[in-house]
C-alpha cells in the first residue's frame, strides 16, 4: 500500500511538473474584497477565432474566475454569499443567469477553475464547517453542464488565509491535476488526480522538497 501511494505520489507531481511546461493559462481573476472590480487590470479574453469574450457582471466583493472553454465559449465560477457560483458564454447568447452550483451549510471559499479546448471545465473551491477543512468540486460537460457537487477523497487543505488556494491543470482528453499546501503537515503538500471515466483519485501527501542550505559567507583573509 505504502509503494502504490509513493508511485501515484511522484506519477502526480511528475503531472503537475509537465503542465507547468505546457499549460497555457487564460484563466483571468474577477472581482476583490476592495469594492472594485478587477476587470480593468485583469488579461483580455479571447476565443479560438481571436473575437473578445466579456467579462460577466459580477459584485465587487465576489471573487473568482473565468477562462476561454472551447473553441467560441466560456464559464466562470466565483463565490457568493459563501457559496459557489457558475455561469456559461456563448456567443449568440452571452452569459447565462448565474446558477448556484450548491447551498451547503457552512462557507466555500478560493473556488478555482480549469478549461480545456473541448469545452470540458472543472470548479474546486474549499468548504469550510467551523474547524473542518475539505474541498469540493463540480465538473462542466458542454452537453451535460455542470455535475452535482461532491468531495474530493481523502484533501484536508490547510484554514484560509493560511495557504494558496488549491492548483488545478487539465490536459486535452480532461484529465485534471490538483496540488494544495497539506492541512495533515506544513512540510507537505497533497496532490488528486481526476480521471476521465474514474474520478478523482484519493489525495495523496507529497514531502516538500528541503531548501537548500545557505552558502557559507566568505571569510576574511589576513590584512596586507
Amino acid at each position: 500500500m505504502q509503494f502504490q501511494r509513493a508511485v501515484l505520489a511522484l506519477a502526480i507531481a511528475a503531472a503537475v511538473a509537465a503542465c507547468d511546461d505546457t499549460h497555457d493559462d487564460h484563466t483571468a481573476i474577477m472581482g476583490g474584497s476592495d469594492g472594485q472590480s478587477r476587470e480593468a487590470s485583469a488579461p483580455a479574453l479571447t476565443d479560438a477565432r481571436g473575437r473578445t469574450i466579456p467579462y460577466p457582471r459580477l459584485p465587487a466583493d465576489a471573487p473568482g474566475h473565468v477562462t476561454p472553454a472551447g473553441e467560441e465559449h466560456a464559464v466562470a465560477v466565483w463565490i457568493q454569499d459563501h457559496q459557489p457560483m457558475a455561469s456559461t458564454y456563448a456567443p449568440t447568447s452571452g452569459w447565462s443567469p448565474p446558477q448556484p452550483l450548491e447551498s451547503l451549510f457552512g462557507e466555500a471559499s478560493d473556488a478555482q477553475l480549469v478549461a480545456n479546448a473541448a469545452g470540458t471545465a472543472m470548479a474546486v473551491w474549499r468548504h469550510t464547517v467551523g474547524s473542518i477543512q475539505s474541498l469540493r468540486f463540480s465538473r462542466f460537460e458542454p452537453a451535460a453542464g455542470w455535475s452535482v457537487p461532491d468531495v474530493m477523497p481523502g484533501a484536508l487543505p490547510r484554514p484560509p488565509g493560511q495557504a494558496t488556494p488549491p492548483r488545478l491543470e487539465m490536459d486535452a482528453a480532461g484529465n485534471v491535476t490538483a496540488q494544495w499546501p497539506s492541512g495533515f503537515d506544513e512540510r507537505e503538500t497533497q496532490a488528486s488526480r481526476y480521471t476521465v471515466g474514474q474520478g478523482w483519485s484519493r489525495a495523496v501527501s507529497v514531502r516538500l522538497a528541503a531548501a537548500a542550505p545557505a552558502p557559507p559567507s566568505p571569510r576574511a583573509g589576513p590584512p596586507p
